[in-house]
């Protein structure tokens, strides 16, 4: 049986972690679940105590990529086999993560949530967004991603020890695209639903896009 942890970055979570928690706790035992707090001045922390959920918290605001690295490293020096993770805001879907397990298990290396399928309700920026970073990624990585903005994730551990990452915004995500590709990682996708539940988003998506572009 795959030993796998639960990483959940999180920033001024206060709102809907509670109801993740929830959720999650009828999957996954609350000792492999880690919060990674990227300086919320709200009531992440203590929301956190209350369910005696493991966090780390950062002084102050690092971004999601810099959290997800906190994060990465803490599995490690726990030695668990996999990965995975998930946005605090309830865009997706605790139940789907037995089935991106199952494709870790049938010989996935990376396994991947896919919104695309189902778009009506998401904002048009994410939409502009998602497919210029897509584009982008698709053609550095050589091959085809269809919602590489789309943090609903299963990784193997070896992806992250041997992949090079050092972004420490949104970004990042997409760089993990591009490092599994170029490692030689199997990576597939689950279709997932597109959920926007009206909470306050701390991506700034054409922007964070376009700081990737220029990058690249």
């Amino acid at each position: 049986m795959m030993r796998f942890c639960v990483i959940i970055p999180t920033y001024q979570g206060e709102k809907t972690l509670p109801k993740l928690f929830e959720k999650l706790m009828k999957i996954v035992p609350k000792e492999d679940i880690l919060v990674v707090d990227d300086g919320s001045t709200d009531e992440t922390v203590e929301i956190c105590k209350e369910n005696n959920i493991e966090f780390i918290s950062h002084q102050k605001n690092r971004g999601k990529g810099f959290a997800l690295r906190t994060g990465f490293r803490w599995a490690i020096r726990s030695d668990y086999d996999a990965i995975i993770t998930i946005d605090a805001d309830l865009q997706h879907p605790p139940e789907l993560i037995p089935k991106f397990i199952e494709e870790l298990e049938n010989g996935a290396d990376l396994v991947v949530g896919n919104r695309m399928q189902d778009i009506k309700t998401m904002p048009i920026e994410r939409k502009i967004s998602n497919f210029l970073s897509s584009f982008f990624v698709s053609l550095l990585a050589g091959k085809k991603f269809l919602d590489s903005q789309c943090g609903f994730r299963a990784i193997r551990r070896w992806v992250i020890e041997k992949s090079h990452l050092y972004f420490d915004r949104y970004q990042m995500e997409s760089e993990l695209l591009i490092e599994s590709a170029r490692i030689g990682a199997n990576i597939k996708f689950i279709p997932i639903p597109t959920i926007y539940n009206g909470n306050e988003s701390h991506f700034n998506s054409i922007l964070d896009t376009i700081r990737f572009i220029l990058f690249v």
